[in-house]
């Protein structure tokens, strides 16, 4: 299928991204809804088609709020719950989901009815969905995202029917789902995260489709709702908070400047909640917020709350907080939400472009980082202030580097570090105290550093905010540190002198220092001694590396593999093992693998790349899903005393 081309071009450089959401009364109460329509001069905007659809979960009705007349009106439906809306002006046409019926349905000439009324199914598809939480609609193309199996079943609508073109299988609990140009958006449900799949309707196919990106949403609990328009270039992510609280814990997210915020991060990294604006608390009337929508005209965030059966509206956002809505509707199992009107129907936007892949490597021998830009095939060496170094991470939103300097025995922090030039002393913009001892590897999340050194097992929690590290915390090991990375909130640790993995569960929410034991401990088969680990969220993918004899640094060297990851370690018990039959192990004469230090993975061409301290190399390995033993590497590159690596891939 041919679909809209990309358009969008790569914003680089986050500035100050704050603005104030435009408004002109911010009454705390709930109030008529010219209120919500009146222009800068505080004149309702006369006979403006702005309207709110409903979904409901107890008898399937629809609720259209008609914003600018303040009336509303009950479409009955044969469906006993639905979840899933949209609604086609140029047709005047509503489609939902039906839970009950399984299946899509479609309403034609609903726009006359200004009374209460029952409709009939114009035309429907045929009952091929489990459990319909969300649809997104792109020209012609309808996505339902259904959590039965977590599957996006793909409609073409063709005249008076729907046909089903592909069901995508994704390895992630599924909700609320938004395009934004041809790129589809999706929530991972029991998570605070959201990923994206490039050229989604080019790329379906009956079968497992794994994200481009995935990252995580600091601040939220667990997402749902979804919105996005193209014309403000704004996101709106709904948090339902515990689901087992339907009462006073709910918010939602707007994220100003998505394109420029998203399109910077790295596959796996997190948007710090001082990027976003949050609203929540008692006297937002959200529990449950399942769904949202948006209206750019008005700046408007419309939430359909089912567990206080509340459909909801925010105007005065500001700087967020706890605000009153100013929209403010009861409906009973209110569940999902759509906004139309003639400015903002069909405000897609437009889709990323897939960015750069670039490979920050540090040393042991001179302190040098060197950038691989592993789509051109070039590279350049940012001389630093350290002299050997060991763990690594780049920020492109606000272009950073920071480094854990075994010289200085400090991190250090490089601001505007893509603008350093080949061969060129970088500008150290400040560093921490002099804490540590034998630092091996870093793991970033958010604002938070955390340093994993060796020489009395120990990992050191930093925060930092621009101009300054702060320790936070220090936690002492019961076992050998080196390698750490996170998985969602929880720290992964390989076992030094060991082939173990120890995992610290929510590790960041421990404040207080302490020996920290480990949560869950497992054996990882075939490996001898590991060293280095990263884990990526969008494929669910673990790589260990294994270092074999640390006294052979020539040949014995490996890298294990463990795709489907969650369900691995999920299903091993505390001490128990992961065993080789589960994993793939490339080790070999040819891998030119002798003491694999660190290891990077790129999602989007399932590549792995090691730091080979060993045989003083950075090495690539392609197709790593379908590879294993004794192969030679795709990719290899000298670098003396290379020890450590980060993998920024947008």
């Amino acid at each position: 299928m041919e679909h809209t081309t990309k358009i969008s071009i790569l914003k680089w450089g986050i500035m100050t991204l704050f603005l104030a959401f435009v408004s002109c009364n911010e009454d705390d109460n709930a109030m008529m809804d010219d209120d919500m329509y009146s222009d800068d001069d505080g004149m309702m905007e006369e006979g403006r088609r702005a309207a709110l659809y409903v979904t409901n979960n107890e008898n399937g009705a629809i609720t259209k709020y008609d914003l600018t007349n303040d009336t509303q009106v009950t479409l009955g439906t044969p469906s006993m719950a639905a979840e899933g809306i949209y609604y086609d002006a140029t047709e005047d046409l509503v489609v939902q989901a039906s839970r009950s019926a399984n299946w899509l349905e479609a309403f034609a000439e609903i726009g006359t009815f200004d009374m209460d009324t029952d409709l009939d199914i114009s035309f429907k598809g045929n009952a091929d969905l489990e459990s319909p939480r969300e649809l997104a609609v792109y020209g012609d193309f309808y996505v339902v995202a259904d959590n039965g199996s977590n599957k996006f079943f793909v409609y073409k609508k063709t005249g008076t029917s729907f046909s089903l073109e592909t069901t995508v299988q994704v390895p992630f609990a599924v909700w609320g789902v938004a395009f934004k140009g041809s790129d589809l958006y999706a929530v991972v449900d029991i998570s605070s995260d959201l990923a994206v799949f490039y050229d989604f309707l080019d790329n379906a196919t009956d079968d497992m489709l794994y994200p481009n990106k995935r990252v995580t949403i600091e601040g939220i609990v667990r997402t749902h709702g979804l919105a996005y328009s193209g014309s403000d270039d704004v996101m709106v992510m709904t948090d339902i908070g515990d689901a087992a609280n339907t009462d006073d814990d709910g918010g939602f997210h707007v994220i100003l400047d998505f394109s420029a915020k998203f399109d910077a991060l790295s596959d796996g990294e997190v948007l710090p909640v001082s990027m976003q604006t949050r609203v929540a608390g008692p006297a937002t009337y959200m529990g449950n917020p399942i769904d949202v929508a948006y209206d750019s005209e008005t700046d408007a965030v419309y939430v359909s709350d089912i567990g206080t059966g509340k459909v909801l509206g925010f105007t005065a956002i500001g700087s967020g907080g706890n605000i009153a809505p100013t929209f403010n509707k009861d409906l009973t199992s209110a569940s999902s939400i759509y906004f139309s009107s003639d400015e903002t129907d069909g405000d897609y936007g437009s889709a990323s472009e897939m960015g750069m892949t670039q490979l920050y490597t540090t040393n042991t021998t001179d302190g040098n980082v060197v950038v691989y830009d592993i789509l051109s095939g070039t590279s350049k060496t940012i001389i630093t202030g350290s002299t050997s170094s060991e763990g690594i991470y780049y920020s492109a939103l606000n272009d950073f580097m920071i480094q854990a300097s075994r010289s200085n025995l400090q991190l250090e922090y490089y601001g505007g570090f893509s603008l350093t030039a080949d061969g060129i002393l970088a500008s150290l913009d400040f560093s921490g105290s002099m804490d540590l001892m034998s630092p091996r590897e870093i793991a970033v999340y958010g604002n938070k550093v955390v340093v994993s050194d060796n020489m009395e097992h120990t990992f050191y929690v930093y925060s930092y905010n621009g101009t300054s590290f702060t320790l936070m915390n220090t936690f002492d090991i019961d076992f050998d540190v080196w390698g750490i990375t996170f998985m969602g909130n929880d720290l992964l640790a390989v076992v030094d002198n060991s082939s173990d993995l120890a995992i610290f569960s929510n590790f960041l929410a421990n404040t207080e220092d302490c020996v920290l034991p480990a949560t869950k401990r497992v054996t990882i088969e075939g490996i001898v001694r590991t060293h280095g680990i990263t884990y990526s969220a969008s494929d669910d993918v673990l790589v260990m590396t294994d270092i074999g004899d640390a006294a052979n640094t020539m040949d014995d060297g490996g890298i294990h593999t463990m795709a489907g990851f969650t369900a691995l370690i999920n299903a091993t018990e505390n001490g128990g093992t992961i065993a080789l039959a589960s994993q793939k192990r490339i080790a070999g004469s040819n891998t030119q693998l002798g003491n694999p230090i660190d290891v990077a993975y790129d999602a989007k061409t399932k590549t792995i790349y090691i730091s080979e301290i060993g045989n003083g190399k950075v090495l690539g390995f392609e197709n790593c899903w379908d590879i294993e033993g004794n192969v030679s590497p795709s990719w290899s590159e000298d670098l003396a005393g290379s020890s450590s690596m980060y993998l920024y891939n947008n």
